[in-house]
């Protein structure tokens, strides 16, 4: 008697499945840290923590509902050498539009905690700013498909050279530290959060377009972490403030 190879079978009516496979990752602007040419300024910049709290990602079917959704929070130090995996997830196999991110605070840990220090020519003072914003990305990968059997992989890329934009809304914005580390008024070396708050934005020049309550350096600094995501390295995400 012959044998044939071995086929896999699918009941009738039962829909193949495949794996979406979730990471995220900070690049090297946030491993190696951000450096001078990439200031319109000429300043530099590294960071010691980089931490994110993702707490949702989820594959949206055409109807708008979770075909597949990560089954609970991740705290990720973008620091440390990635790309980090946050879920390995079944789901229907067929195309998507649409990867939904979320990264918000997690019980006490802030949304995103940035620490390092910023270097302007002879100067460098560090920082430690730790927010606790709300952002949901909604984001169109050029192509998310999960094949039948097979596995297909959406990242979530986190730019943190973001964090150092002269702008809020506009394209063209250019990434500087000099306001940033003149903000330390006391001289010890630091910038506080509290003294980001003490520099109004409006004699720096930053463009902050239709949000008009940013009146300070802070709530700046604050507004640009809910534009650190992208998907796939630097495919753009629609924003849920």
């Amino acid at each position: 008697m012959t044998r044939s190879a071995p086929v896999l079978l699918l009941a009738a009516g039962c829909a193949p499945t495949g794996t979406w496979e979730v990471q995220t990752w900070g690049e090297d602007l946030i491993e190696q840290g951000i450096p001078a040419e990439v200031f319109e300024d000429g300043c530099a910049a590294t960071f010691t923590v980089f931490e994110v709290s993702i707490t949702e990602a989820s594959l949206v079917d055409g109807d708008g509902s979770d075909a597949a959704a990560m089954a609970s929070p991740a705290r990720i130090d973008l620091t440390s050498p990635g790309p980090h995996a946050l879920a390995s997830l079944e789901a229907p196999a067929t195309h998507y539009d649409t990867a939904r991110f979320r990264i918000a605070p997690d019980g006490d840990a802030p949304s995103v905690r940035a620490a390092g220090t910023l270097t302007c020519g002879a100067d460098t003072v560090a920082f430690d700013w730790s927010f606790d914003t709300d952002t949901t990305y909604r984001c169109e990968p050029e192509d998310l498909t999960i094949p039948g059997g097979g596995s297909h992989t959406t990242e979530l890329t986190v730019h943190g050279d973001h964090l150092f934009y002269d702008g809020l809304s506009n394209p063209d914005a250019l990434v500087r530290g000099t306001a940033l580390l003149e903000a330390d008024t006391n001289a010890d070396g630091e910038v506080t959060q509290d003294e980001l708050a003490a520099i109004p934005i409006a004699p720096l020049g930053y463009q902050v377009g239709p949000y008009a309550d940013v009146v300070d350096l802070e709530a700046f600094v604050a507004h640009l972490t809910q534009s650190v995501g992208h998907v796939d390295g630097e495919g753009h995400c629609g924003v849920d403030l």
